[in-house]
């Protein structure tokens, strides 16, 4: 919660001083002006003593206080937090402003892959306004409904980007208006009279068992490491490709963040990146680690972390594109001299995979596969009454792995 005081700081000329309320928050300070000046006599140890003024700067600090009551403030930096308090009455933050405020909580969440679609999308949205800075009252259906016209080409933008701005617009009017105490600030609902495109169900992603067995059989040993390296990108590439098929799809952002101590007793028990902040059991997951992969946790053994890859890679996403274009070294050596094509392939498509592989070689249900996969569960409340047993998924995925890797 932020912290208020009164406080002067260097004497004038005349040897008076401007009152200030010192602002505190996230191990950052600011000062806001007042309008008030003290007197030499009103000050005594760099401390006002002004009965009157620290009367009314009391009553500004009990504003402030409530207003940040209003709106969760909790990741706003000092800068925005100023922001919002200097603009007095109805006049708010700039739905722009507020845009950068809610990607840079998604940043510290952990949700920097999504953050940077979102960040995208006001861009794009201020763009096609020919405004650099959006207030909220600018966000009419007009406008969006034009947006998402200009937009017909791109199956995925006329979708996506239209459903960021519609989070960011309605969270930003839960936390600016006060619908309690019937205090509106934002006053238009423009997404009433807009549909947003729904997305065309997307192409399958997975690949078939000979081609991924074609993948995995690659001989990554000629390939040389760059200067400094002990592993070439595609030796490293196939070996994450490895751990992301066997561990029932796992996504590289987990792999890049596993903790030390998230491998127990030959299980992997972690909490997925991408959902664990919206969800209440936090994503979490247990998976027995197939014999398969016990040489490549050795293999890839970090300092910090389960893994070394935050050691090699300053970020996830730096991370899962080395990868990826690892992938894309091994598919294109084996291509030129094949007739039989490996296709385009992601990390993404080793989920996919792994997914269908389950269901079509392994008689898996879908319920079972969205349980391994750790997607939300339709069961929510039906699960408080429940001890999940885990112990379906490490089955599951010995099935899966064996299709691919006979015993």
């Amino acid at each position: 919660m932020p912290m208020f005081k009164i406080c002067v700081r260097n004497p004038r000329a005349d040897g008076s001083y401007v009152v200030y309320i010192r602002l505190t928050h996230n191990r950052s300070m600011s000062y806001l002006k007042t309008s008030f000046i003290a007197r030499k006599q009103d000050v005594k140890a760099g401390e006002v003593i002004n009965a009157f003024i620290n009367r009314k700067c009391s009553e500004m600090i009990d504003d402030f206080t409530d207003r940040c009551n209003r709106v969760d403030v909790s990741s706003w930096d000092c800068k925005d937090l100023v922001d919002y308090l200097m603009n007095e009455g109805d006049k708010i933050m700039s739905f722009s402003d507020y845009c950068r405020v809610y990607t840079r909580r998604m940043d510290n969440e952990g949700r920097e892959t999504t953050s940077q679609n979102y960040k995208l999308a006001i861009a794009r949205l201020e763009e096609f306004s020919g405004k650099e800075q959006l207030e909220f009252r600018d966000i009419t259906s007009r406008l969006i409904n034009l947006w998402i016209e200009s937009m017909k080409d791109s199956k995925y933008k006329r979708t996506g980007y239209p459903k960021a701005i519609k989070a960011m617009f309605n969270r930003g009017c839960e936390e600016i208006n006060d619908y309690d105490r019937g205090i509106i600030r934002i006053h238009n609902q423009p997404f009433r009279r807009v549909d947003i495109p729904r997305p065309k169900k997307p192409l399958k992603r997975a690949i078939d068992v000979p081609m991924l067995q074609h993948f995995f059989s690659a001989d990554v040993s000629t390939t040389k490491p760059p200067k400094g390296a002990t592993i070439s990108r595609s030796e490293r590439a196939l070996d994450v490709c490895m751990l992301v098929f066997c561990l029932a799809g796992i996504n590289t952002a987990d792999l890049y963040d596993l903790r030390s101590d998230s491998f127990v007793n030959g299980k992997l028990c972690y909490n997925r990146k991408k959902t664990r902040a919206h969800r209440d059991d936090e994503a979490y997951m247990e998976i027995v680690v197939p014999k398969i992969l016990i040489p490549l946790f050795e293999k890839h053994k970090g300092r910090k972390r389960l893994f070394n890859f935050c050691e090699i890679y300053a970020t996830q996403k730096g991370f899962n594109k080395a990868i990826n274009l690892g992938m894309e070294e091994i598919r294109n050596s084996y291509n030129s001299t094949h007739e039989d094509k490996i296709e385009y392939m992601s990390t993404y498509s080793l989920r996919h995979s792994w997914a269908t592989i389950a269901q079509n070689k392994c008689g898996a249900s879908i319920e079972l596969i969205a349980f391994s996969l750790n997607h939300g569960s339709a069961h929510k409340v039906t699960e408080r009454y429940i001890t999940i047993d885990y112990s379906p998924i490490s089955d599951l995925n010995q099935k899966v792995v064996n299709v691919l890797f006979p015993p």
